[in-house]
């Protein structure tokens, strides 16, 4: 490519255009100086005329001034606004002059204000001068002026001051212009010194490089024939090709020798036609990676398939190096053919991957060792064996580092045997135990020998063979099991007559009395006489003509005729061809299997204890029951029983007792039901009836009052007279429901009706119970959130010492606070709280919430004392009862004194035994305990003795009679002097007469609570109670 300008053109063409920059660079410079001084020399001399200006203005007005003094001469009327127009103009024109120098705009800035305050003087003396008549003298304008003359002088001296400061700023611009001259002609001579020095050193390097140039054309031309020459006489295959065309440039002998194609065919080629299309994407994405990473020296590219002319593969190892080919970037490239070499190595590869091959898949396991018994290879099985990923790991170890090193010794001194004789050591056994595991091995050792036939180490295999031998053990093991089994097996094989009997094992006679001899070869359902008409047969035969597995239970019958059960299993044998040639028949013998189920189904469906239908069944038969009644459009009354009384039989006299009662109880209604009805036990005392083809209520009432009065007669148990009662709910198909949890529900609905009103009655299921259910559903609800919410709190009733009147203890009674109908008596929620078993966790709140209560008073100074509380019987029956207590005495600090549990009699005689034991459990944390409603359970005064109890609490229904009754007055006598006679104290409750108080003071009762004294009350009431002692009680008495 021929270039425009040459280098050394170019440069003397710089140096002329630098030498005319720096003179019109110097032109330039001192122009915009000259100017920039010229515009200086203006604005100063502009700035003086208004400075001058703004002086003369001030003294016109002054003058005027004079002028009135002197010969009373006015002013026109319109010069001091004139005057005032023409300051304001003259300040304008100063600031905006000014307005680059901070330092003239803050002097301006003084002198304005000055300028100003000179002005207003000015202009009020001569207004006051125009009003006529004012002063005839003018006396006053003299001293005005003296005055205003004083304060020009002071501006003028400000003016003077600026005019300075002015000639300075003048005086400094133009020094500065004189400066940037002095200093552009100082450029400009250098410019010209450097210029005239730069072409004579241009000149002089053009010379040097001229024959510089010369001389490496001339060594270039003979490196150039130099290399040719080598480049077409080298053996090894070379050309060179255009980095961006990818065309050859050059090609030597060698390579057209090797590629088929002239050197004129290849210089019209591109290296992408030597190339198969498999390796072009290969070449291209090796060309971008030289682009990006580039390399300096010589590049090894690896082995590449390229094609000859005729299409032949041929395999080049490519190396190159870039360069550059006349001026143009290029690459060198030596292909050098390694064809034979690689195929004589593919085919020395495959030799070996085959021989490898076959060595790693045959099940033999194979290695060899050298002379000290190292090993120098293996087989993959035996690299399996061996606990080895892959069989060059098992290079330079021994067998003391193998699995089996325990045996190392035995098998080193095979080695050392067959190296010594050079005698092979053929198919001996070799018994090893690998983790815990026996393994028996065949293993041979030849002499491992080299070309001169030294011996120079052992080459061994070996068959593990330790299946074949547990095969064989096996099937020895088999057949004694055959022999020894407890189940009856035989072989069948098919025949035109049947399947007949070809082997049968010992236990065979044992099951079924046949000796072997008398059924070998008969048909296989000899067992099954005549009784072919059974579900497992059916069974059977299906799974022999699917030609599998299959088992039944069938009955079978011995050769005396007895019937047994027979769980059979009947398995096919296929052969190699996967057809059936036998069956294996296993007999079983499950006929006391079969009792036992029954006897389960029974104990699954009836009742133990009254040989009745339990529940299971008894919702089986009502739901078969209503079915028929649908169909048949028929009635089906339910009556569920409970009896009443049972459990204080059962508490009294012990479970024994009350198990025989429930039994008469169960005869009895047997007695009264038909055949098509079902009486059965639902559990505890309860019992359900289901009577089918009812008539009409009339017969069922009928019959209801015959039940109730059979089970009211007596029952005699071991001498003694006992008598229950019971309590009858009926519902009715299809009146009352459809279904049979419907129809239970609503005869337990109307059971409990029944209970509700008196006992030993019957009651028809009404709608209205439904509500009362959901009502009773929806307090349980209210009752949970209360505890969640904490709606309940503790009102407290005052307990008195009847001697001194003094207060010394508090009931707690919870109060349940509800947002949705407000305080809730105890007697709505207690029951539902004990049935849904929340008063567990209501009585544990009480309990603690009294406790810290309490503590609460005494740390207000308030007089202590104690404070009871109920314990539910589900409490109580918490064998961590004692524990419970301790922790709330724990918690809030209470001294174990001040806490009274109140138990009544009915929740301590349910278990006396274990009753004793937790009192005394309670009584050692030194609490105080009081037998509630004493006086109204069944109290044994063995016990009584025994309870490590404080008091006892006389009910309030002996007490609320006293004056009444002289039978509660007589009760409430004895039981006052049973407790002293046992030395315990007695409270009575429901005091609310004087008489009651009087009757008990006689007879030394020693405590009471009641309205008399006290209603129940908030714990906010109690500290002035608390305070006031016994006042109230003392007043009243």
């Amino acid at each position: 490519m021929t270039y425009l300008f040459s280098k050394r053109l170019l440069i003397n063409l710089a140096v002329v255009a630098a030498a005319v920059g720096a003179n019109a660079f110097v032109a330039y410079t001192q122009i915009c100086g000259q100017r920039a001084a010229d515009e200086r020399t203006l604005r100063s001399m502009s700035v003086k005329q208004d400075l001058d200006a703004w002086r003369e203005t001030l003294e016109g007005g002054l003058a005027a001034l004079g002028r009135f003094e002197a010969s009373g001469a006015i002013e026109p009327a319109d010069a001091a606004t004139h005057r005032a127009v023409e300051l304001g103009r003259l300040e304008a024109s100063l600031q905006a002059r000014f307005s680059a120098e901070p330092h003239l705009i803050d002097r301006l800035g003084r002198l304005v204000p000055a300028s100003r305050v000179l002005q207003r003087g000015v202009d009020t003396a001569l207004a006051r001068a125009a009003q006529p008549g004012l002063d005839t003298s003018r006396a006053w304008a003299a001293v005005e002026y003296t005055r205003l003359a004083t304060q020009l002088d002071a501006f003028d001296s400000g003016l003077t001051a600026m005019r300075q400061d002015e000639d300075r700023a003048l005086e400094a611009a133009l020094n500065e212009s004189a400066k940037a001259t002095q200093v552009a002609m100082l450029f400009l001579f250098v410019t010209t010194l450097a210029g005239s020095g730069l072409l004579i050193y241009t000149f002089g390097v053009r010379e040097t490089a001229a024959r510089e140039k010369i001389r490496v054309v001339r060594a270039l031309r003979r490196n150039d024939e130099r290399f040719r020459g080598l480049f077409d006489a080298h053996p090894v295959p070379m050309y060179i090709f255009d980095r961006e065309t990818l065309r050859f440039l050059a090609v030597n002998g060698a390579a057209v020798q090797q590629y088929g194609y002239s050197e004129t065919e290849f210089l019209a080629m591109t290296i992408r036609a030597i190339r198969p299309v498999a390796e072009i994407a290969r070449l291209e994405s090796h060309l971008q990676r030289s682009d990006i990473v580039p390399s300096s020296g010589r590049v090894m590219a690896g082995v590449w398939r390229h094609r000859r002319k005729d299409g032949s593969p041929v395999s080049a190892d490519i190396s190159y190096h870039a360069l550059s080919f006349s001026g143009r970037p290029a690459f060198f490239v030596l292909a050098d053919d390694v064809t034979e070499q690689i195929n004589a190595e593919a085919e020395a590869q495959r030799s070996n991957q085959m021989l490898e091959t076959v060595i790693d898949n045959i099940p033999q396991r194979i290695f060899w060792k050298d002379r000290e018994s190292r090993y120098l290879g293996c087989n993959m099985a035996f690299a399996r064996d061996a606990g080895l990923a892959w069989p060059e790991q098992v290079i330079g170890k021994t067998d003391f580092d193998m699995p089996w090193h325990e045996f190392a010794p035995d098998m080193l001194a095979h080695d050392e045997e067959v190296m010594a004789s050079s005698v092979p050591k053929m198919n001996f056994e070799v018994d090893l135990v690998l983790d815990g595991v026996h393994r028996t091995t065949v293993t041979s050792k030849l002499p491992f020998t080299d070309g001169d036939g030294s011996v120079i180490g052992v080459l061994g295999s070996y068959t593990d063979v330790t299946e074949r031998k547990r095969s064989d053990l096996a099937l020895r093991l088999q057949s004694r099991a055959l022999d020894a089994s407890v189940n009856a097996i035989l072989i069948t094989g098919p025949a035109e007559t049947g399947n007949l009997i070809e082997y049968v094992n010992p236990a065979f006679k044992r099951i079924t009395g046949y000796d072997p001899a008398e059924v070998l070869g008969q048909d296989c359902r000899l067992l099954q006489r005549d009784d072919r008409d059974q579900e497992g047969v059916a069974a059977i035969r299906q799974g022999l003509a699917a030609n599998r597995e299959v088992s039944a239970v069938l009955r079978n019958y011995r050769k005396d005729g007895a019937l047994f059960w027979n769980q059979l299993f009947i398995a096919p044998v296929p052969n190699a061809d996967g057809q059936t040639t036998h069956h294996i028949g296993i007999i079983n013998d499950v006929t006391e299997l079969i009792r036992y189920q029954e006897q389960l189904e029974y104990q699954a469906n009836y009742d133990s204890l009254t040989r009745l239908p339990n529940r299971n069944l008894l919702r089986d038969r009502l739901q078969h029951a209503l079915i028929a009644a649908q169909r048949r459009d028929r009635g089906v009354a339910v009556v569920f029983i409970d009896l009443d009384g049972f459990k204080n039989v059962n508490d009294s006299l012990g479970h024994s007792v009350g198990d025989r009662l429930l039994g008469v109880v169960a005869e009895r209604l047997a007695r009264c039901a038909r055949a098509s009805d079902t009486v059965a036990r639902h559990g505890g005392d309860e019992f359900v009836i289901v009577m089918t083809d009812t008539i009409d209520e009339q017969f069922l009432i009928a019959w209801m009052e015959r039940v109730r009065a059979l089970i009211s007669e007596p029952i005699w148990l071991d001498g003694t007279e006992l008598y229950v009662g019971c309590s009858l709910g009926a519902s009715l198909f299809p009146q009352d429901g459809h279904d049979a949890e419907t129809l239970m529900k609503k005869a337990d609905l109307a059971m409990y009706r029944a209970k509700d009103m008196g006992r030993n009655t019957f009651q028809f299921f009404q709608p209205e119970m439904n509500a009362n259910a959901s009502a009773r559903m929806n307090l349980e609800r209210r009752l949970r959130r209360a505890l969640r919410d904490g709606e309940f709190l503790l009102h407290y009733q005052p307990q008195v010492d009847i001697a001194s009147g003094r207060i010394v203890g508090m009931e707690a009674l919870v109060r349940w606070l509800d947002p949705e109908v407000g305080l809730v008596s105890p007697a709505s929620f207690i029951p539902v709280a004990e049935e849904s078993g929340l008063i567990g966790p209501l009585s544990e709140w009480v309990l603690y919430e009294a406790c810290r209560q309490n503590m609460t008073w005494q740390d207000e100074g308030l007089p202590p004392a104690r404070v009871s509380v109920n314990l539910s019987a589900r409490q109580f029956e918490q064998r961590d009862i004692a524990v419970l207590v301790k922790q709330v005495l724990a918690q809030t600090g209470l001294e174990p004194k001040y806490l009274e549990l109140e138990l009544t009699e009915s929740t301590i005689m349910r278990n006396a035994e274990d009753a004793v034991t937790m009192l005394t459990e309670l009584h050692a944390l030194g609490i105080g305990l009081a037998i509630d409603d004493f006086g109204t359970g069944y109290s044994s005064l063995s016990y009584l003795k025994r309870f490590p109890v404080d008091r006892l609490k006389i009910d309030r229904s002996f007490v609320s009679d006293i004056g009444a009754s002289s039978d509660d007055e007589a009760i409430t006598s004895a039981i006052i002097a049973l407790a002293h006679s046992l030395k315990l104290q007695v409270i009575a409750e429901g005091v609310e007469t004087s008489a009651q108080l009087d009757f008990l003071r006689e007879r030394a009762c020693d405590e009471m609570q009641g309205f008399y004294f006290a209603k129940p009350m908030p714990q906010e009431a109690v500290p002035a109670l608390l305070r006031q002692g016994a006042a109230v009680l003392s007043v009243e008495t």
